[in-house]
């Protein structure tokens, strides 16, 4: 009885053993199919839509025998995947694909399949000048977005002041550093160029005055002398500019009267910005040595008010002591009016605080 009972045990083992080899075996062996690409968030809810650098799982069977991925032409870092035999998670290459198919391609050696799969490419983005007074011979910087993904760098991109090729000196995702030619040119235009996307202009100029309706250089106002300032604290860019360092107990909530204010008297407009308002744009440079998070600047045109929040979509306003150019639709400050005489008036307005900031250059240019 008791070798029964052995033999038995033995052969349970060793029936366990066969029934789990072979299960490993089917595993291994099993087809390569793709059921569905999920986010990581979600793995019930199919996609076939993704952005570059996004985790996505491709779910299926198989998948453990998966030595190389496509996402387009583009071939993923199988260093990055994590692999099982239903799963593969990976974040989708950064990186703009040559030939767009729309699918994904899994391949073992042996086997091929393909899923579906468009992935957004985010346009480059060039926003401008940081600061389209930056004195000749100093560092400029080119702001916007996607400058590495375009192939914009020290090594493939080139960029042009006028007709003048510059070194790029440094290039991130979002910024472009260049050294102005001493004998930098007023007016001047910079030209990106891209191995993606070809030439691209940076919009504005540098240095253009349009129609400049306060630079300070002189101040002609009835009101707030006090603040023009220049320098050396924060550096001036262009002659003289109105610097407001106020503490929060010396100009309370909405307290916007000589206390924080200056005013421009004279002002001229060109007779085409008074007809056609919305082909313009009003800009400034601004300069803040304390973060903007809740004072509104209220910009007084005689009767039209403009309170401009920088800080409305929820981030402060922090220049960090640089000059930094800010560029608005002259149209929707003004909504269709025209000033009535040759007052411009700088205010702070709304909610008190701690403000250190400074202005210059606030000039009207046609867009580009």
């Amino acid at each position: 009885m008791k070798t029964l009972k052995y033999t038995l045990l033995v052969l349970a083992i060793l029936g366990c053993g066969a029934f789990s080899s072979c299960s490993d075996d089917d595993e291994a062996i099993a087809p390569l199919s793709v059921a569905k690409v999920s986010t990581v968030t979600d793995r019930k809810e199919a996609i076939d839509k993704a952005n570059l650098a996004q985790y996505i799982i491709v779910q299926g069977t198989g998948l453990n025998a998966v030595t190389s991925i496509l996402v387009n032409d583009v071939p993923v870092d199988m260093l990055e995947a994590y692999i099982t035999s239903n799963e593969i998670t990976f974040p989708i290459p950064r990186v703009i694909p040559e030939n767009v198919n729309n699918l994904i391609t899994l391949s073992t050696g042996s086997a091929t399949v393909t899923t579906p799969l468009s992935v957004f490419v985010p346009d480059l983005r060039i926003d401008g000048m940081y600061n389209e007074f930056t004195p000749a011979g100093e560092m400029m910087k080119i702001v916007g977005d996607y400058f590495d993904l375009y192939e914009i760098t020290t090594e493939s991109g080139k960029l042009y002041f006028g007709d003048r090729e510059m070194e790029i000196v440094k290039a991130v995702q979002d910024t472009l550093y260049f050294k102005l030619p001493t004998d930098a040119a007023v007016g001047s235009k910079v030209k990106i160029v891209s191995p993606i996307a070809g030439e691209v202009m940076v919009p504005g100029k540098y240095k253009e005055k349009g129609n400049m309706l306060c630079d300070y250089d002189p101040f002609t106002g009835w009101g707030g002398g006090q603040y023009l300032s220049s320098g050396p604290t924060p550096v001036a860019i262009s002659g003289q500019y109105c610097r407001f360092n106020i503490a929060k107990g010396d100009a309370n909530d909405w307290d916007w009267n000589s206390v924080t204010g200056i005013s421009q008297l004279a002002v001229e407009y060109f007779p085409e910005v008074l007809a056609n308002q919305n082909n313009y744009l009003l800009k400034f440079e601004v300069n803040t040595l304390k973060p903007l998070t809740k004072r509104q600047i209220r910009f007084y045109f005689s009767q039209i008010n403009y309170d401009w929040e920088p800080f409305a979509s929820g981030l402060a306003l922090n220049t960090n002591g640089e000059w930094q150019t800010v560029t608005l639709e002259l149209g929707t400050m003004w909504k269709g009016s025209v000033p009535a005489d040759g007052v411009l008036q700088i205010m702070g307005n709304s909610y008190a605080e701690d403000t250190d900031i400074s202005f210059d250059n606030f000039r009207i240019v046609p867009k580009d």
